[in-house]
């Protein structure tokens, strides 16, 4: 017996509505020829806007490029600010983010987390030297920025009793930061360590509390891709840069001080 002639068309649209498959993804990005990719544009040498070229360049591009570059395809890298990231992925705006993402079990649920993670860092204080900021105790009650997404910014309000400004962008943050409207700029390891080799930065600022929460970075999918062949690609990718030592051949291209991480994981993956 024949079913109704609209069923079809029913099933014709419920594909084309459906979300990609795992195993799909990969080929859609083949057959595309680009693999899309979301990083960060505003922190200086892991993701930002070059504006003699206009394009966005840092080791996280760089790392997105030789993804590109092993899959045989054309590269389109999509600026994200710390707080739109999961929205990129969820909204197919980009097939992968490399952008400063940490690992937080939130994070893990959510997402496709790829292992092993490609970098590290925990959480610091950048703040005027006559600040006095000598303990995350200090923070109580005083004016911090820092970046909207950051995940430690809830616990070190809700732990040090700190005001925390989230700002959209590390850019911004220093801004204000510089202007006199934060006491102090709340962000990353690694981002402060590249600042703070800036000499106009280092003789008016300081690094001076002990990190908190340090926190594996990792490449980032939609969670409908975990076990599938763009998240076993990446994985391979990601033990190669290790095995290879590209991580530190980049940290020197872009001024970022040697991390204790990369030299771990390249020794690990080298045995």
């Amino acid at each position: 017996m024949r079913g109704p002639v609209w069923m079809p068309a029913v099933l014709l649209a419920l594909a084309l509505v459906a979300p990609l498959c795992p195993a799909d993804t990969l080929d859609a990005i083949r057959q595309r020829g680009t693999l899309i990719v979301g990083v960060k544009s505003d922190v200086p040498s892991w993701g930002m806007l070059d504006r003699a070229s206009g394009e966005i360049v840092g080791l996280e591009p760089d790392l997105a490029r030789d993804l590109a570059r092993r899959l045989g395809v054309g590269l389109e890298l999509v600026p994200v600010l710390s707080a739109e990231r999961e929205t990129a992925l969820e909204t197919h705006r980009v097939d992968l983010v490399i952008a400063t993402l940490n690992e937080t079990p939130e994070r893990r649920a959510r997402l496709t987390l790829v292992s092993p993670p490609y970098y590290e860092s925990g959480a610091s204080l950048l703040a005027r030297r006559d600040e006095g900021f000598r303990a995350w105790s200090d923070l109580r009650n005083r004016r911090i920025c820092s970046r909207r997404g950051s995940f430690y910014n809830r616990p070190i309000a809700v732990t040090y009793g700190a005001d925390i400004v989230a700002l959209y962008s590390a850019e911004v943050a220093l801004a204000a930061l510089r202007d006199g409207r934060c006491d102090g700029f709340l962000g990353d390891t690694a981002v402060f360590g590249v600042m703070m080799r800036q000499p106009e930065l280092a003789a008016r600022y300081e690094m001076t509390l002990p990190p908190l929460y340090p926190t594996a970075w990792s490449v980032a999918l939609r969670k409908d891709e975990g076990g599938g062949p763009l998240d076993a690609f990446v994985s391979r990718s990601i033990i190669d840069w290790h095995r290879q030592g590209l991580i530190g051949r980049l940290e020197d291209k872009w001024g970022i001080p040697r991390s204790d991480f990369s030299r771990r994981m390249e020794a690990r993956w080298r045995q």
